[in-house]
C-alpha cells in the first residue's frame, strides 16, 4: 500500500516504484488516465495519444472489418501470393 501526500493545489508525485509498475518511469510528460471504476474507487491507467492519421483503425466498422479478416485467416479462408507482382493482379482482378 502507498499512501500518496496531497499539496495545497491538489498535486502529488508518483513514487518510482509505481511509474515504474505502469510503465512511465523516466517518461517525462506521461500521460495516465484516472478513471473512476463501478465501485466509486480510482484507478490510473498508462495512457497514449493516437495521432490523427491513426484514428481510423479506432472506428467500430474499421474494428468489425479487422475482426473478420482476422476470423477468415483462423478458418483458412485467405489467399496468398508470393510476390507483389502477382498480389497486385489478385488485387486488380478483385476490382472487375
Amino acid at each position: 500500500m502507498t499512501f500518496l501526500k496531497v499539496d495545497k493545489r491538489g498535486r502529488n508525485t508518483l513514487p518510482e516504484h509505481v511509474r515504474r509498475d505502469l510503465g512511465i518511469e523516466g517518461d517525462e510528460g506521461a500521460l495516465v488516465i484516472l478513471e473512476k471504476t463501478t465501485r466509486g474507487t480510482y484507478e490510473l491507467v498508462p495512457a497514449a495519444l493516437v495521432p490523427r492519421d491513426q484514428l481510423w483503425i479506432h472506428h467500430p466498422a474499421m474494428r468489425d472489418r479487422i475482426e473478420e479478416a482476422e476470423r477468415h485467416f483462423r478458418e483458412g479462408r485467405s489467399t496468398r501470393r508470393d510476390t507483389p507482382q502477382e498480389a497486385q493482379r489478385y488485387l486488380d482482378s478483385l476490382k472487375g
